[in-house]
């Protein structure tokens, strides 16, 4: 646990600049919760999205961000939930598990990268997890060009001209339940979604 926390405060005095500095306009900072665990539900449109989304929130609240995978990829960063790849049904536990321990995490509601101007339908594992943990569901967009590749991506993030723009949304309250009906997922994931669309600047 201790060369984990030393990882990650050696990350943090790295990346938060690194990446803090292309943030030209993070709007709604006081919205994310003071304590305790709680999901960001994003859009997603860059290869490096999460680490833009993990400096602004990190800067504003001095927490980490968690994100959920089933890739090796993001060991390093040791803010990855790990879901073992012939284990992904697991993912909804170990993310609850996770936000009772007082975890943040934020959840890319489409399940992919979409630069087009309308958002892709949501998913309804972000909502799931959020009211199997009781934890409130924090809407934020993003609006950055998007690369085409990782290594675009970070032509972008070393490019003086290269700009990201952050809105975070009042928290979604929803109420707890342990096996909520598929009518309400789609609902509440509906209501996550028109919250998301504004903030990023996208259509449903």
């Amino acid at each position: 646990m201790a060369a984990k926390q030393l990882v990650y405060q050696t990350l943090r005095r790295i990346g938060y600049p690194l990446f803090g500095q292309k943030l030209s306009n993070v709007q709604g900072a006081e919205n994310l919760p003071g304590a305790g665990g709680y999901l960001i539900a994003a859009n997603h449109v860059d290869f490096l999205d999460g680490f833009y989304i993990s400096a602004a929130v990190g800067l504003a609240r001095n927490v980490p961000v968690y994100f959920l995978t089933a890739s090796n990829n993001y060991w390093w960063t040791t803010v990855a939930v790990q879901i073992k790849a012939d284990r992904r049904g697991a993912i909804i536990d170990q993310a609850v598990r996770a936000l009772t321990d007082g975890k943040v995490i934020c959840n890319f509601i489409e399940g992919q990268r979409n630069p087009a101007t309308k958002l892709l339908a949501g998913r309804t594992g972000t909502v799931r997890m959020a009211l199997t943990a009781g934890v409130p569901i924090v809407p934020l967009g993003i609006a950055c060009s998007a690369g085409k590749n990782v290594g675009q991506s970070l032509m972008y993030l070393m490019s003086k001209n290269h700009h990201v723009t952050i809105k975070i949304g009042r928290p979604i309250r929803l109420p707890a339940a342990d096996q909520p009906e598929d009518n309400d997922l789609r609902r509440y994931t509906h209501q996550v979604m028109h919250a998301i669309a504004p903030l990023a600047g996208k259509k449903i």
